[in-house]
């Protein structure tokens, strides 16, 4: 039997999608990336001797590069944050950043693939629906057909041969009937693939994660 396909589908179907579910969580992981390249640049209080130094080699050790910020009243402290870094933390910052928009771009695109796969989905079911009508009237028209001239040849009106070309008429119209059949089930199954999974309820599951996701994206939006 031919599956009906509901007008007017959310597009949060697309949601549970591996592919865009799986492009989702990395351009969330990149947002949060920016987050942390960003706290790089802020103090980290460790203790240690007054005007201390970072360095994990001892040639490096007294290095302008290497001196560490005193806090001044916190004796026996240190923070841990170099005064001169050679724009290390800004390209960390910039690189998360670009790595960032890359998902992003990589995310839309995903998205766009989604919706054209649903559309020629859609497109196909609607098409091959049409088709199929318009077969099951030309099937039922052959039979009528076939009918009369059976009745006609019963009849002695007409000769078996106009018998034998209606059913063969019939068969025909059989086997285009039962070809488009096969082909708006193919279209259904790529339609109901394409959506991740039909049209039925949005899992909680997949909701939840995608409010977790929108989450995430909220601290660093501005950044």
């Amino acid at each position: 039997m031919p599956v009906a396909v509901p007008a007017g589908l959310p597009s949060e179907l697309l949601e549970r999608r591996p592919d865009i579910a799986a492009a989702e969580r990395q351009m969330a992981a990149a947002n949060a990336r920016i987050g942390v390249a960003k706290a790089a640049f802020f103090p980290r209080i460790s203790l240690s001797a007054l005007f201390g130094f970072e360095s994990a080699d001892l040639s490096n050790l007294f290095k302008w590069s290497s001196r560490t910020w005193a806090l001044g009243p916190l004796i026996g402290s240190t923070v841990a944050q170099t005064v001169f870094d050679g724009g290390r933390n800004s390209s960390n910052l910039a690189g998360a950043r670009a790595a960032h928009e890359e998902s992003a771009a990589r995310y839309r695109q995903t998205v766009l693939v989604a919706f054209r796969e649903v559309e020629d989905s859609l497109a196909d079911v609607r098409w091959l629906s049409q088709q199929a009508t318009a077969l099951d009237g030309a099937l039922a028209g052959a039979r009528r057909a076939q009918r009369i001239s059976r009745s006609r040849y019963d009849a002695g009106a007409v000769d078996y041969l106009t018998v034998i070309d209606a059913d063969r008429t019939v068969l025909q119209s059989q086997r285009d009937a039962n070809a488009v059949a096969g082909l708006r089930a193919a279209a259904t199954v790529a339609l109901v693939r394409s959506l991740g999974g039909g049209w039925g309820p949005v899992p909680e599951s997949v909701a939840a994660g995608s409010d977790a996701v929108q989450a995430e994206r909220e601290p660093n939006r501005q950044l």
